[in-house]
């Protein structure tokens, strides 16, 4: 395998997830918080009034569940899981 390859293995490759009980599809290794958020939501509301909250349980390694925060990405596995919750403080 040449060197080229050898980087992206595995890169291309899609991710059967469960976010807020729906399946969805993930290309790529690692998934960010805002990423998560838009696959539970549809969009990322940046007003400072929302506040998100999201967990993951079946990741990989030695962190296979935990709490994000607003800049963290995880690497992906297949069939991990997350639960996203959206509160307004107004």
């Amino acid at each position: 395998m040449q060197e080229q390859e050898k980087e992206n293995h595995g890169q291309d490759k899609i991710y059967t997830i469960i976010v807020n009980g729906r399946e969805k599809q993930w290309e790529g290794k690692v998934i960010t918080f805002k990423e998560v958020v838009i696959l539970a939501f549809e969009v990322f509301n940046p007003d400072p009034r929302v506040t998100y909250t999201v967990t993951y349980t079946r990741g990989t390694g030695n962190k296979p569940e935990g709490i994000m925060d607003q800049d963290d990405e995880v690497k992906i596995k297949e069939g991990m899981i997350f639960n996203v919750t959206a509160t307004d403080k107004s």
